[in-house]
């Protein structure tokens, strides 16, 4: 079995405990809820990963680059099987969530509109959200997962954080730990997913998975080769 069929089918076992896990991320939030401050500061942090070039707009193009260098750390070919799937999740992300958003021009998106688009678009339906999420969730995780066990190790995870996001050596080990709920060292296609649901749906101060695009405040770090 491929790598990718492999990760993927253990993710597809787990449908409905990561579903479960969508509706504790929703319960006590009301439907529609403002973005709120800790929402906020983890979109803006995600936002300011994308903006490469610094000039307060992101596009569907700083969202393909961060796929990208995932599959290029890896030395996946972007028109491989992993690689087009991959690209497929990034540009379900931009379409469904962050696209209509955009005002002035519709292929870029500003930090304002940013905010706004996953309010209205993510927000404003977690469960809906949370069912095409999934897709996006599973695309990382087949490519994270190197040697095809069907899990994510810490390795795996450091590489992953550091080309995705440019998130540093200690800051991943320390989300890692968080992440890995049952404390096996790895992390699964479920606890995966709850980290996604997690950074996108929850406004919970404190939540493990806030992070997950890096620490609000720290660096951004230029990715690393491995």
């Amino acid at each position: 079995m491929q790598r990718s069929t492999k990760a993927l089918a253990v993710g597809a076992a787990a449908t409905a405990v990561a579903a479960g896990a969508a509706v504790l991320v929703a319960a006590g939030v009301r439907r529609g809820a403002a973005v709120g401050k800790v929402r906020r500061d983890k979109f803006d942090r995600w936002f300011d990963t994308l903006d490469t070039e610094g000039n307060d707009y992101i596009t569907e193009e700083n969202l393909r680059e961060a796929a990208d260098r995932v599959l290029g750390a890896r030395g996946v070919p972007v028109e491989s099987p992993m690689g087009l799937e991959l690209r497929e999740a990034t540009h379900r992300l931009w379409t469904d969530f962050i696209a209509p958003a955009a005002e002035d021009d519709e292929t870029r998106v500003s930090r304002k509109e940013l905010r706004a688009a996953l309010a209205r678009h993510m927000l404003a339906d977690r469960i809906a959200a949370a069912s095409k999420l999934a897709s996006v969730a599973d695309a990382y995780f087949a490519i994270s997962d190197e040697d095809g066990d069907g899990l994510i190790s810490s390795g795996e995870f450091v590489q992953l954080m550091r080309n995705w996001n440019g998130v540093d050596y200690v800051e991943s080990h320390r989300l890692f730990e968080y992440l890995d709920a049952d404390h096996d060292n790895r992390i699964s296609p479920d606890e995966w997913r709850r980290a996604i649901f997690g950074f996108f749906l929850s406004g919970e101060r404190g939540h493990p998975a806030n992070d997950l695009m890096g620490k609000v405040g720290s660096p951004i770090l230029a990715p690393a080769d491995f």
